[in-house]
């Protein structure tokens, strides 16, 4: 019971962490796929006696931006993505021409229609180009788009005899991409009626003169776009951009080309609105005193962005414990005197958030204790420059009973100034985006494997410190995926990684700690191998599944294997400076390894079977330990902006079968510029062999890391 006790504790606390981080949400992938629907058939094209020709109904040309499995989702300008979880379940090169092929079969046009001749040769040719099928996804607004060309030509000849071309745009009424496929199916039938209407007139009427378009004008495998002559019903967007990056800035105001006011928004959001001239209000104070722009034309499937104008201030009142300081003040415009209105400072504390003018480029006057324009004392001017976002910071005396009294200061001060505070506890994250050469020798000691990954780390950190007590919590989310040739995305890297330290000091530099470690992943993992036969064996030695012919095996399931980490002992602080960081462990430690549903195969390990050697896979056996452990844990700050960080775990166990267990990362990090950073991973980890002996596994990784602040 004793074993189990802290295995119970933390995978009770790593629910809780993953029940509260949306990034680790699984989102399951829909497939979906394009159907004959006979109720849709038009009775007026069906013919009582078929045409005595025979038709091959060609494989659909597809442009490679709309030829991946993936639902294209594009928005208004240049700008297209690929949804990951809504994927074509059908090749839209072969489910097309079939729905072509099966609505001239039901409508009797042909004596014989093929998708296929393989003796004889067809008396005409139908071909079609998919130039785009994609999903408008913008805002609150989803259209269905499909541009596609129909042909018909004399089998082996270079012109064509009808041509039909589509590019329609369809308003859906949800966002469901369900809503979507249904569009696009009912769009392309649909137009499959119109191509074979055209095609049924010149095959009574000969009307070869108006339908005959050369093949080498149209037998292009690039996107086309149409003019934009033809949009003459799309929707295009409007924006104002959010200089302050904020969605806190003020309404604007759009009206259209005769002074109606038809839409507010904020700054920062698009607005879609159809092709046409419109005008805007915008900025701080009164109607009167908002700024105008007029004679914008919005054109379709094209977002317009205004070029800022204006500029943004906010106001930061606080005191001189660098306290932030509820007081209400005034705006003042220094050249005319006019008021744009009274505010009273946010507290940010509790979730209020501080007010953004958005304002003419000019000097203004902003007042404290309700005096006037002209007035000499409690004031202060700030140049709100176009374009520009400017944060006054204002700072007051306060009186014994801490209520804010006069002007003492004021001007334009640093936020890591400003947010300085005596609070011991902080919290900070961050997301990194990594591009990463990877090379380890984990599977194979002597034959390291290398990879080329896309990944993202997630890193949180909650910090209390407060003498004689320190905390920390770390969490770091990492998910990645690589492609190889011949191969879609696949997941490369996944783990989940959370610390917690406890340390009581009761002398300056020495402490009692107690730690727990938790590391697991979000997904399955699996192998890839093309014809793969394998055997699965339990802990029991027992055969639970037997697969030939195979392209992958499933090695771990979610969360497992579950490795767990408990320690307590003393704590010596060695080195304790800003730009160096050294502590040294020592105690009782613990480990597991909660091996479930987690299988290796060893080199040579097979099992013959009707012939045929199949590899098989064993389900490893959780491990428990428990020891003396040695921890180092150190970080540094070197020259030429690099940092080091090291992080060592040896655990030596009581049972003298039982191997020691070792885990030593370092890292080092060379910041680029601000946000660009040159990151290189080495890890040494010592891995069980079958024979019981161990060896050193050696990871390396080397990657460009993108960093965004969070908080």
């Amino acid at each position: 019971m004793k074993k189990l006790f802290f295995p119970i504790i933390f995978i009770v606390l790593f629910i809780l962490v993953l029940s509260s981080c949306s990034a680790g949400k699984y989102i399951p992938v829909n497939y979906y796929i394009l159907e004959y629907y006979p109720h849709l058939e038009k009775e007026e094209l069906r013919q009582d006696e078929p045409f005595d020709l025979s038709v091959l109904v060609l494989d659909t040309k597809i442009p490679k931006t709309y030829s991946r499995s993936q639902i294209v989702i594009r928005h208004f300008g240049p700008k297209i993505t690929y949804s990951e979880k809504d994927i074509w379940g059908v090749k839209l090169a072969n489910i097309i021409p079939d729905l072509i092929n099966k609505r001239l079969v039901n409508y009797n046009i042909f004596r014989q229609v093929q998708r296929e001749f393989l003796n004889t040769k067809p008396d005409y040719e139908i071909s079609t180009v998919l130039n785009n099928i994609e999903l408008y996804l913008y805002e609150d607004v989803q259209i269905a788009r499909l541009n596609m060309d129909f042909y018909l030509s004399k089998s082996g000849e270079e012109t064509y005899l009808v041509h039909h071309s589509v590019n329609k745009e369809e308003k859906l009424f949800d966002d469901n991409v369900e809503t979507f496929v249904l569009k696009i199916n009912d769009l392309i039938l649909n137009e499959t009626d119109n191509f074979i209407s055209n095609m049924v007139h010149y095959l009574k009427f000969g009307s070869e003169k108006e339908t005959i378009v050369q093949k080498e004008e149209r037998d292009s495998s690039f996107v086309s776009y149409p003019d934009l002559e033809l949009r003459h019903s799309g929707l295009g967007s409007l924006l104002l951009p959010a200089i302050t990056r904020s969605n806190n800035e003020p309404y604007f105001i759009i009206y259209d080309q005769n002074g109606n006011e038809i839409k507010t928004a904020k700054m920062g959001t698009a607005v879609a609105l159809k092709d046409g001239i419109y005008s805007v209000s915008y900025g701080s104070g009164s109607e009167r005193q908002m700024m105008t722009k007029e004679n914008i034309k919005v054109i379709p499937q094209y977002k317009t962005i205004i070029e800022p104008d204006w500029g943004c201030l906010t106001v930061d009142i606080i005191d001189e414990r660098r306290d932030f300081i509820q007081m209400r003040y005034e705006l003042f415009d220094l050249e005319t005197g006019e008021s744009y209105g009274t505010e009273l400072t946010a507290e940010e504390e509790v979730g209020e958030q501080q007010k953004i003018w958005l304002l003419r480029p000019g000097m203004y006057k902003i007042t404290l204790n309700n005096e006037s324009f002209n007035t000499y004392r409690d004031f202060s001017t700030v140049f709100v420059e176009k374009g520009e976002v400017q944060k006054l910071t204002i700072v007051v005396a306060t009186d014994e009973e801490g209520n804010p009294t006069n002007l003492i200061g004021s001007g334009v001060i640093e936020e890591s100034e400003i947010g300085a505070s005596s609070d011991k506890l902080k919290f900070s994250s961050a997301v990194h985006g990594n591009v990463n050469i990877n090379s380890n020798n984990e599977t194979d000691k002597d034959n390291p494997e290398t990879t080329i990954t896309l990944n993202t780390q997630f890193d949180s950190r909650l910090v209390y410190d407060k003498d004689p007590f320190h905390y920390t919590l770390k969490n770091l989310i990492e998910l990645g995926t690589s492609k190889e040739p011949d191969m879609d995305f696949r997941l490369s890297s996944d783990d989940f990684d959370l610390k917690n330290t406890f340390i009581f000091y009761f002398l300056k530099n020495i402490g009692l700690y107690a730690r727990a470690d938790l590391n697991s992943h979000f997904f399955d993992k699996n192998n890839y191998e093309s014809n793969l036969n394998y055997v699965k064996v339990n802990t029991n030695d027992q055969v639970i599944e037997v697969a030939e012919n195979q392209d992958k095996i499933k090695l771990k399931s979610p969360f497992f294997p579950l490795k767990l980490k408990e320690g307590v002992g003393i704590n010596w602080r060695i080195m304790n400076y800003s730009k160096a960081n050294l502590n040294l462990r020592s105690g009782f430690g613990m480990q597991q390894d909660i091996n479930n549903d987690y299988y290796v195969c060893s080199e040579g390990d097979s099992l013959e079977i009707d012939y045929q050697d199949h590899a098989i896979y064993r389900e490893q056996e959780s491990v428990n330990k428990e020891g003396l452990e040695l921890s180092l844990i150190g970080s540094f700050l070197l020259p030429f902006n690099l940092t080091y960080t090291t992080n060592a775990d040896v655990l030596f166990p009581i049972e003298k079968e039982e191997n020691i267990s070792m885990e030593w990362e370092n890292i080092f990090n060379l910041k680029l510029f601000k946000y660009i950073s040159l990151d290189y991973k080495l890890k040494f980890e010592n891995q069980e062999q079958d024979g019981g002996d161990d060896y050193i596994m050696m990871e390396q990784s080397l990657f460009l890391r993108l960093t965004y602040i969070l908080r």
